[in-house]
């Protein structure tokens, strides 16, 4: 593709307190951040309060280089907050704030006319948690998928589940499944979905690629964490080792895996280069603290030097 790709992410763009600490995140937000650094040209569709924490979100999504005029205002609903608190194993445990805008996500002609024009559309479910906003965010997959029909290269459509109890259903997941082209989720989500679907008696291979048939994707992705990620396609299972890291904290560092993966996965890359470069990307947003620390060539090659 000789221009930068068009990537539109959808969900939540909200406030992480981590700590003393805030830093700006969202799943769908941080993986349009990564996917700018990684040379992409990035949006957000998302719902924000008209409040001073709004307004931060704006000014910050801009200096991060992300389009922002697709973040819609709210004077009823606060902007969102998440109090992350990080475990011994650095993992983080979330508790996250209900009622607030991007519940009430719209799908307006704007927004609709950008991902008609996308390359690329990123979601989770976490966004589809209130009837409001799911129906939005369905209307704006519908519009990307109407491309192909137009006979215009259809928009590739990545679902990252981001499963947060309790904020998800069966419903959400099994639609988010129907959704989408390619799918991420890690190895917990991966066995909460088995569970879902009634398929506990498979191994996971066989689950893999029962989702594959079962839902029409093309790419499933299940990340193991220091571990690692399996890369599924109908025709090839790549495993891929992790790169051993010291953790500073995760957050972030799944969504900006998933950047890596669809950036180079649309390049055209074989799946085990596309595999080892997520690996790599995401453990250096592990050894960063907060969730959209910058990403160069060069801080990618010295942090990869290490292993060589």
């Amino acid at each position: 593709m000789s221009r930068a790709l068009n990537v539109v992410a959808i969900g939540e763009v909200l406030w992480d307190t981590i700590g003393a600490e805030r830093h700006l995140g969202g799943a769908p937000f941080n993986c349009a951040v990564h996917c700018h650094h990684l040379g992409a040209r990035s949006a957000i569709v998302s719902r924000v309060g008209w409040d001073e924490l709004g307004d931060e979100i704006l000014i910050r999504a801009r200096e991060l280089g992300v389009d922002a005029s697709l973040i819609q205002r709210d004077t009823e609903h606060p902007t969102g907050q998440v109090h992350v608190t990080l475990r011994a194993d650095g993992q983080p445990e979330f508790d996250i704030c209900t009622g607030v805008a991007y519940d009430y996500l719209a799908a307006g002609p704007v927004a609709m006319t950008r991902v008609s024009a996308a390359d690329v559309v990123c979601f989770g479910t976490l966004a589809q948690r209130h009837p409001v906003a799911r129906q939005s965010i369905a209307t704006l997959l519908e519009t990307a998928s109407l491309r192909q029909a137009q006979g215009i290269a259809r928009a590739l459509l990545v679902c990252d589940l981001n499963l947060r109890p309790p904020h998800y259903s069966v419903e959400v997941v099994r639609d988010s499944l129907a959704q989408c082209h390619l799918l991420k989720l890690n190895d917990g989500e991966l066995r909460i979905v088995q569970g879902m679907l009634g398929r506990d008696d498979m191994d996971e291979d066989a689950f893999l690629l029962h989702l594959l048939e079962a839902y029409g994707l093309e790419l499933v992705c299940v990340t193991l964490g220091a571990r690692g990620c399996i890369l599924r396609t109908r025709q090839e299972r790549v495993a891929a080792p992790g790169y051993p890291c010291q953790v500073v904290d995760t957050v972030g560092s799944g969504d900006a895996f998933t950047a890596a993966l669809v950036v180079k996965y649309v390049a055209g890359w074989p799946p085990a280069e596309v595999a080892s470069f997520a690996n790599l990307v995401g453990a250096y947003i592990a050894t960063q603290r907060g969730a959209t620390p910058p990403i160069t060539p060069d801080t990618l090659k010295a942090f990869a030097a290490r292993w060589r």
